[in-house]
Protein backbone atom coordinates (compact mmCIF):
# COMPACT_ATOMS: atom_id res chain seq x y z
CA UNK A 1 0.00 0.00 0.00
CA UNK A 2 2.97 2.50 1.20
CA UNK A 3 4.80 1.62 -2.58
CA UNK A 4 1.21 2.02 -4.29
CA UNK A 5 0.96 5.55 -2.86
CA UNK A 6 4.31 6.68 -4.00
CA UNK A 7 4.63 9.08 -6.61
CA UNK A 8 6.50 7.23 -10.06
CA UNK A 9 9.56 9.86 -10.02
CA UNK A 10 10.42 8.81 -6.57
CA UNK A 11 12.79 5.50 -5.93
CA UNK A 12 12.38 2.84 -3.17
CA UNK A 13 14.25 5.25 -0.80
CA UNK A 14 11.63 8.07 -1.14
CA UNK A 15 13.91 10.17 -3.43
CA UNK A 16 13.39 11.51 -6.42
CA UNK A 17 14.27 9.75 -9.34
CA UNK A 18 15.48 12.84 -11.18
CA UNK A 19 16.75 10.17 -14.22
CA UNK A 20 13.18 9.04 -14.89
CA UNK A 21 12.07 12.57 -15.38
CA UNK A 22 10.98 13.58 -18.99
CA UNK A 23 14.45 15.26 -20.17
CA UNK A 24 14.49 19.17 -22.10
CA UNK A 25 17.47 20.71 -24.07
CA UNK A 26 16.14 23.86 -24.91
CA UNK A 27 17.69 25.15 -27.99
CA UNK A 28 19.48 28.64 -28.52
CA UNK A 29 17.52 31.12 -30.47
CA UNK A 30 19.97 33.88 -30.19
CA UNK A 31 23.39 35.00 -28.98
CA UNK A 32 24.88 38.51 -29.01
CA UNK A 33 27.66 40.73 -27.09
CA UNK A 34 26.33 43.57 -28.00
CA UNK A 35 23.45 45.85 -28.80
CA UNK A 36 23.42 48.68 -31.39
CA UNK A 37 26.27 50.90 -30.30
CA UNK A 38 26.18 49.85 -26.91
CA UNK A 39 29.07 46.56 -26.11
CA UNK A 40 28.76 44.59 -22.56
CA UNK A 41 31.39 44.53 -20.17
CA UNK A 42 29.74 42.91 -17.68
CA UNK A 43 26.20 42.04 -17.23
CA UNK A 44 23.74 41.80 -14.57
CA UNK A 45 22.89 38.83 -13.23
CA UNK A 46 19.18 39.58 -14.19
CA UNK A 47 17.27 40.68 -16.82
CA UNK A 48 13.66 41.56 -17.25
CA UNK A 49 11.09 40.00 -19.76
CA UNK A 50 8.23 42.27 -21.05
CA UNK A 51 4.67 40.99 -22.14
CA UNK A 52 6.26 42.34 -25.62
CA UNK A 53 8.42 39.32 -25.80
CA UNK A 54 11.62 42.02 -25.60
CA UNK A 55 14.24 42.92 -22.38
CA UNK A 56 15.28 44.93 -19.96
CA UNK A 57 19.35 44.41 -19.85
CA UNK A 58 21.41 45.97 -18.01
CA UNK A 59 25.49 46.23 -17.70
CA UNK A 60 26.86 47.01 -14.54
CA UNK A 61 30.26 48.19 -15.57
CA UNK A 62 28.71 50.36 -18.56
CA UNK A 63 26.14 51.46 -16.48
CA UNK A 64 23.43 51.44 -19.04
CA UNK A 65 19.84 49.71 -18.89
CA UNK A 66 18.73 48.80 -22.26
CA UNK A 67 15.00 47.48 -23.98
CA UNK A 68 15.91 45.25 -26.40
CA UNK A 69 14.05 43.05 -28.86
CA UNK A 70 14.61 38.87 -28.79
CA UNK A 71 16.80 39.48 -31.89
CA UNK A 72 18.99 41.73 -29.94
CA UNK A 73 17.97 45.06 -31.32
CA UNK A 74 18.13 48.49 -29.12
CA UNK A 75 14.65 49.32 -28.90
CA UNK A 76 15.42 52.92 -26.23
CA UNK A 77 17.78 53.37 -23.32
CA UNK A 78 16.32 53.31 -19.69
CA UNK A 79 18.90 54.55 -17.80
CA UNK A 80 22.93 55.66 -18.40
CA UNK A 81 26.49 55.80 -16.34
CA UNK A 82 25.79 58.92 -14.00
CA UNK A 83 24.96 60.71 -10.20
CA UNK A 84 22.68 62.37 -11.89
CA UNK A 85 18.34 61.98 -11.51
CA UNK A 86 17.70 58.54 -12.86
CA UNK A 87 21.14 57.91 -13.48
CA UNK A 88 23.09 54.56 -11.96
CA UNK A 89 26.76 53.77 -11.23
CA UNK A 90 26.64 50.17 -9.39
CA UNK A 91 22.50 48.63 -9.94
CA UNK A 92 22.22 45.81 -7.70
CA UNK A 93 19.80 43.07 -9.71
CA UNK A 94 16.94 44.31 -12.06
CA UNK A 95 12.92 43.74 -10.54
CA UNK A 96 9.99 44.56 -11.96
CA UNK A 97 6.61 45.49 -11.08
CA UNK A 98 3.35 43.73 -12.09
CA UNK A 99 2.77 46.69 -14.24
CA UNK A 100 6.32 46.37 -15.10
CA UNK A 101 7.76 49.28 -13.90
CA UNK A 102 11.27 48.73 -13.11
CA UNK A 103 12.74 49.24 -9.49
CA UNK A 104 16.32 49.70 -9.50
CA UNK A 105 18.81 49.82 -6.22
CA UNK A 106 21.67 51.66 -6.64
CA UNK A 107 24.58 50.44 -4.86
CA UNK A 108 26.77 53.52 -4.90
CA UNK A 109 24.60 56.29 -4.71
CA UNK A 110 22.79 55.02 -2.27
CA UNK A 111 19.11 55.25 -3.66
CA UNK A 112 16.27 53.35 -5.48
CA UNK A 113 14.94 53.68 -9.14
CA UNK A 114 11.77 53.38 -9.88
CA UNK A 115 11.49 53.20 -13.62
CA UNK A 116 7.92 53.84 -15.88
CA UNK A 117 9.88 52.20 -18.96
CA UNK A 118 6.68 53.27 -21.46
CA UNK A 119 6.16 56.74 -20.32
CA UNK A 120 9.97 56.94 -20.18
CA UNK A 121 9.59 58.31 -16.26
CA UNK A 122 11.75 58.21 -13.20
CA UNK A 123 11.03 58.65 -9.33
CA UNK A 124 13.67 58.39 -6.70
CA UNK A 125 13.73 57.64 -3.11
CA UNK A 126 16.34 55.91 -0.11
CA UNK A 127 15.18 52.64 1.50
CA UNK A 128 17.49 53.88 4.92
CA UNK A 129 19.16 51.22 6.81
CA UNK A 130 21.32 51.00 10.74
CA UNK A 131 24.75 51.99 10.53
CA UNK A 132 26.28 48.41 10.70
CA UNK A 133 23.92 47.26 7.48
CA UNK A 134 23.79 47.83 3.57
CA UNK A 135 21.13 47.32 1.57
CA UNK A 136 21.36 44.29 -0.83
CA UNK A 137 18.71 44.93 -2.92
CA UNK A 138 15.03 46.10 -3.41
CA UNK A 139 11.90 44.40 -5.08
CA UNK A 140 8.17 45.81 -5.78
CA UNK A 141 5.34 44.70 -3.96
CA UNK A 142 2.08 44.71 -5.38
CA UNK A 143 1.25 47.69 -2.72
CA UNK A 144 2.15 50.36 -4.93
CA UNK A 145 4.29 52.00 -2.34
CA UNK A 146 5.62 49.16 -0.27
CA UNK A 147 9.14 47.22 -0.94
CA UNK A 148 10.83 44.15 0.33
CA UNK A 149 14.36 45.39 1.13
CA UNK A 150 17.06 43.04 1.48
CA UNK A 151 20.24 43.98 4.16
CA UNK A 152 23.29 42.64 5.05
CA UNK A 153 25.74 43.24 7.66
CA UNK A 154 29.58 43.57 6.22
CA UNK A 155 30.73 43.10 9.83
CA UNK A 156 29.82 40.35 10.22
CA UNK A 157 30.72 38.65 7.32
CA UNK A 158 34.63 39.95 7.84
CA UNK A 159 34.23 37.97 11.20
CA UNK A 160 33.70 41.31 13.65
CA UNK A 161 30.17 41.96 13.91
CA UNK A 162 28.25 39.35 15.31
CA UNK A 163 26.60 36.18 13.65
CA UNK A 164 26.04 37.02 10.01
CA UNK A 165 22.14 37.12 8.86
CA UNK A 166 19.81 37.94 5.54
CA UNK A 167 17.90 40.75 6.91
CA UNK A 168 14.34 41.01 5.10
CA UNK A 169 12.29 44.17 5.80
CA UNK A 170 8.83 45.49 4.43
CA UNK A 171 9.99 49.33 3.38
CA UNK A 172 6.35 51.83 3.75
CA UNK A 173 7.40 54.59 1.26
CA UNK A 174 4.45 56.71 2.53
CA UNK A 175 5.15 56.40 5.88
CA UNK A 176 8.65 56.67 5.06
CA UNK A 177 9.60 53.91 7.29
CA UNK A 178 9.90 49.87 7.93
CA UNK A 179 6.85 47.79 9.14
CA UNK A 180 8.08 43.99 9.29
CA UNK A 181 11.33 42.53 9.80
CA UNK A 182 12.69 38.85 9.34
CA UNK A 183 16.11 37.26 9.61
CA UNK A 184 17.20 34.56 7.83
CA UNK A 185 20.58 32.25 7.87
CA UNK A 186 23.23 33.37 5.69
CA UNK A 187 25.85 31.04 3.73
CA UNK A 188 28.61 30.49 5.43
CA UNK A 189 31.29 32.25 4.24
CA UNK A 190 35.26 31.80 4.04
CA UNK A 191 37.04 35.12 4.58
CA UNK A 192 40.54 36.37 2.55
CA UNK A 193 43.34 37.01 4.97
CA UNK A 194 46.64 38.65 3.38
CA UNK A 195 49.46 39.02 5.94
CA UNK A 196 46.96 38.31 9.02
CA UNK A 197 43.96 40.94 7.99
CA UNK A 198 40.58 40.07 6.67
CA UNK A 199 40.15 41.56 2.99
CA UNK A 200 37.22 40.26 2.13
CA UNK A 201 35.01 37.17 1.92
CA UNK A 202 33.82 34.35 -0.41
CA UNK A 203 30.71 32.09 0.11
CA UNK A 204 31.79 28.19 0.80
CA UNK A 205 30.53 26.46 -2.26
CA UNK A 206 27.93 23.78 -1.87
CA UNK A 207 27.16 24.66 1.76
CA UNK A 208 24.10 25.12 2.89
CA UNK A 209 22.30 28.95 1.74
CA UNK A 210 19.17 31.21 1.91
CA UNK A 211 17.66 31.13 -1.39
CA UNK A 212 14.14 32.78 -2.06
CA UNK A 213 11.89 34.01 -5.01
CA UNK A 214 8.62 35.21 -5.67
CA UNK A 215 5.44 33.81 -7.24
CA UNK A 216 4.18 35.27 -10.21
CA UNK A 217 1.85 36.97 -8.83
CA UNK A 218 3.95 38.56 -6.14
CA UNK A 219 1.55 37.55 -3.23
CA UNK A 220 3.86 35.28 -1.40
CA UNK A 221 7.94 34.45 -0.94
CA UNK A 222 8.86 31.13 -1.04
CA UNK A 223 12.36 30.84 1.13
CA UNK A 224 14.56 28.00 1.23
CA UNK A 225 17.55 26.80 3.43
CA UNK A 226 18.95 24.45 1.41
CA UNK A 227 20.15 22.12 3.91
CA UNK A 228 16.73 21.11 4.78
CA UNK A 229 16.06 20.80 1.27
CA UNK A 230 12.64 22.26 1.87
CA UNK A 231 10.85 24.89 0.53
CA UNK A 232 8.50 27.19 2.65
CA UNK A 233 5.71 29.80 1.11
CA UNK A 234 5.28 32.76 3.09
CA UNK A 235 3.02 35.83 2.50
CA UNK A 236 4.53 38.94 2.10
CA UNK A 237 4.17 39.63 6.10
CA UNK A 238 6.04 36.29 6.17
CA UNK A 239 4.12 34.24 7.68
CA UNK A 240 4.62 30.80 6.85
CA UNK A 241 1.24 28.88 4.50
CA UNK A 242 2.62 25.57 3.90
CA UNK A 243 6.17 23.99 3.42
CA UNK A 244 7.34 21.48 0.67
CA UNK A 245 9.85 18.91 1.14
CA UNK A 246 11.30 18.18 -1.90
CA UNK A 247 13.11 14.59 -1.18
CA UNK A 248 16.19 15.04 -3.27
CA UNK A 249 19.64 12.85 -2.49
CA UNK A 250 22.37 14.43 -1.53
CA UNK A 251 26.18 13.99 -2.79
CA UNK A 252 29.52 13.53 -1.41
CA UNK A 253 31.97 16.11 -2.25
CA UNK A 254 34.38 14.52 -4.66
CA UNK A 255 38.43 14.69 -4.87
CA UNK A 256 37.48 15.46 -8.90
CA UNK A 257 35.37 18.69 -7.66
CA UNK A 258 37.82 19.75 -4.83
CA UNK A 259 40.52 20.32 -7.14
CA UNK A 260 38.04 21.71 -9.80
CA UNK A 261 36.83 24.27 -7.11
CA UNK A 262 40.88 24.85 -6.63
CA UNK A 263 41.91 26.02 -9.83
CA UNK A 264 38.85 28.09 -10.03
CA UNK A 265 39.10 29.94 -7.42
CA UNK A 266 43.01 30.12 -8.03
CA UNK A 267 42.63 31.65 -11.31
CA UNK A 268 39.79 33.98 -10.35
CA UNK A 269 40.61 35.09 -7.01
CA UNK A 270 43.35 36.37 -4.64
CA UNK A 271 45.74 33.16 -4.35
CA UNK A 272 45.12 33.15 -0.45
CA UNK A 273 41.40 32.72 -0.87
CA UNK A 274 41.68 28.52 -1.28
CA UNK A 275 43.29 28.15 1.92
CA UNK A 276 40.45 29.66 3.92
CA UNK A 277 37.62 28.24 1.32
CA UNK A 278 39.07 24.44 1.87
CA UNK A 279 38.91 24.34 5.38
CA UNK A 280 35.20 24.96 5.27
CA UNK A 281 33.79 22.73 2.34
CA UNK A 282 31.55 20.28 3.59
CA UNK A 283 31.73 16.50 3.16
CA UNK A 284 28.04 16.15 2.03
CA UNK A 285 26.70 19.05 -1.15
CA UNK A 286 23.27 20.60 -0.62
CA UNK A 287 21.43 19.09 -3.08
CA UNK A 288 20.54 22.47 -5.14
CA UNK A 289 21.90 26.09 -4.96
CA UNK A 290 19.99 28.31 -6.94
CA UNK A 291 16.42 28.43 -6.95
CA UNK A 292 13.65 30.43 -9.27
CA UNK A 293 9.84 30.28 -10.48
CA UNK A 294 8.52 31.10 -13.32
CA UNK A 295 5.52 32.46 -14.95
CA UNK A 296 3.58 29.03 -14.45
CA UNK A 297 4.43 29.45 -10.62
CA UNK A 298 7.18 26.01 -11.36
CA UNK A 299 9.93 25.69 -9.35
CA UNK A 300 13.62 25.72 -10.66
CA UNK A 301 16.29 23.96 -8.69
CA UNK A 302 19.91 23.75 -10.25
CA UNK A 303 21.21 20.70 -9.29
CA UNK A 304 24.42 20.16 -7.99
CA UNK A 305 24.97 16.84 -8.88
CA UNK A 306 28.02 15.82 -11.41
CA UNK A 307 27.41 16.49 -14.64
CA UNK A 308 28.53 17.58 -18.03
CA UNK A 309 25.49 19.83 -18.12
CA UNK A 310 23.92 22.45 -15.96
CA UNK A 311 20.97 20.36 -14.83
CA UNK A 312 17.40 22.34 -13.67
CA UNK A 313 14.75 20.14 -12.16
CA UNK A 314 11.78 21.77 -13.16
CA UNK A 315 8.79 21.11 -10.24
CA UNK A 316 4.77 21.93 -10.26
CA UNK A 317 3.93 24.52 -7.82
CA UNK A 318 2.53 21.67 -5.93
CA UNK A 319 6.18 20.30 -5.66
CA UNK A 320 5.55 17.40 -7.76
CA UNK A 321 8.40 16.99 -10.53
CA UNK A 322 7.95 17.30 -13.95
CA UNK A 323 10.87 17.38 -16.39
CA UNK A 324 15.06 17.77 -16.25
CA UNK A 325 16.25 21.16 -18.47
CA UNK A 326 19.73 20.66 -19.41
CA UNK A 327 21.42 24.24 -20.53
CA UNK A 328 25.72 24.99 -20.93
CA UNK A 329 28.17 24.32 -18.06
CA UNK A 330 28.87 27.73 -17.95
CA UNK A 331 27.01 30.91 -17.20
CA UNK A 332 23.25 31.85 -15.53
CA UNK A 333 19.95 32.04 -15.90
CA UNK A 334 18.61 35.38 -16.09
CA UNK A 335 14.88 34.96 -16.55
CA UNK A 336 12.13 32.70 -17.56
CA UNK A 337 9.03 33.44 -19.30
CA UNK A 338 6.36 32.15 -21.67
CA UNK A 339 8.75 33.34 -24.82
CA UNK A 340 12.16 32.51 -23.55
CA UNK A 341 14.88 31.83 -21.46
CA UNK A 342 17.54 34.26 -20.87
CA UNK A 343 21.33 33.21 -20.25
CA UNK A 344 23.94 35.19 -19.04
CA UNK A 345 26.65 33.30 -20.92
CA UNK A 346 29.55 35.00 -19.51
CA UNK A 347 30.10 38.91 -18.36
CA UNK A 348 29.79 39.97 -22.04
CA UNK A 349 27.81 37.51 -23.93
CA UNK A 350 23.47 37.12 -23.46
CA UNK A 351 21.83 34.45 -25.01
CA UNK A 352 18.52 33.42 -25.33
CA UNK A 353 16.72 30.03 -25.31
CA UNK A 354 13.72 28.40 -26.24
CA UNK A 355 10.68 28.41 -23.64
CA UNK A 356 10.03 25.29 -21.40
CA UNK A 357 6.38 24.05 -22.14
Amino acid sequence: MIQGCGSQDETESGVIDTDSLPLDRPAQLASFDHTGDFYFSHLNYTTIPLSSGNILIHDREEGFILEITAEGETVKQIAREGRGPGEILDASRLHADANEKLVVYDQFNQKVVRYDTANDEHEEFTAPAPEDYRVRTVYPLNEENQFLVFQWKPSAIMGDGGDPVNRLLIYDRDSESYTIEQNFPEQQMAQLIVDDQVRGASPVPYSPQFLYAFSSDRDHIFVSWTETNEIAKLTADFDTVTTLQIPLEKEPLTRAEIDSLEEWTNSNRHHDQWRTIEEKLPETKVSFDEFKIDHLDRFWLKLTRQSADQEWMVLSADGDPQKMVRLPKEGMITHISEDHIGFRENDYTFSLYEAVQ
